[in-house]
């Protein structure tokens, strides 16, 4: 397996956070994505999105971070980032969607407001407070979800799945910049024993590294 992904990139983070956890055998390809290389020819024959990461098995094209991590959670079943049974497979779909649906959109002008390494690497202009502001709420409502679900437990499905890793990235990016989670302790916890985790470790220097 072919790994494209970039710098400073919560999404190829997730992918790799997944593929270490899976002990998976790839080839890491990195892009320099300020200067471009995520538009040129030979990656868009990859994903004509032009945006990372992706992912090349054989003749299976794949992009999407979620989409590629429950290929890499099939493809490794050993490592039981699925659940094996068919509802609890739907609960972790659901905790992808709400990552990529709303839980991300909500925190990425908080980011672009609040994290300067993402500011200077990807040339965001910071948003004007009220949208700041409107997201600061947004987001605080979908992690008093996340602090409900999390009740009890030390994995959103019981068991350490891609429901987890779906949400490491973007939240340590937006914890970087100050982000107070004290109203959520259950969602605070959790993070820490996400951010704690070996492969989370390996993710960061992968795909987390750069800008000042």
């Amino acid at each position: 397996m072919d790994f494209y992904y970039g710098s400073l990139s919560g999404n190829s983070a997730r992918v790799a956070f997944a593929l270490t956890e899976a002990g998976a055998d790839y080839t890491p390809r990195l892009l320099d994505t300020p200067r471009g290389d995520h538009h040129a020819a030979p990656f868009l024959a990859v994903n004509p999105m032009g945006k990372i990461p992706a992912l090349v098995d054989g003749d299976l094209r794949l992009w999407e971070s979620n989409a590629i991590n429950i290929y890499i959670a099939e493809k490794h079943p050993a490592a039981r980032l699925l659940p094996a049974s068919s509802a609890g497979r739907a609960s972790v779909m659901r905790w992808l969607f709400f990552q990529a649906g709303h839980v991300s959109p909500a925190g990425f002008p908080i980011m672009r407001a609040t994290n300067k390494r993402i500011r200077n690497v990807w040339q965001y202009a910071a948003p004007d407070s009220k949208t700041v502001e409107a997201a600061r709420l947004e987001l605080a409502r979908y992690l008093t979800v996340l602090d409900d679900a999390l009740a009890g437990r030390d994995w959103l499905e019981g068991d350490f799945s891609l429901a987890d890793i779906a949400y490491a990235p973007h939240l340590a990016l937006i914890a970087e910049g100050q982000f107070d989670f004290a109203s959520t302790p259950n969602v605070r916890a959790w993070l820490d024993r996400l951010w704690n985790r070996p492969a989370w470790s390996k993710a960061v220097e992968m795909a987390l590294s750069g800008g000042s």
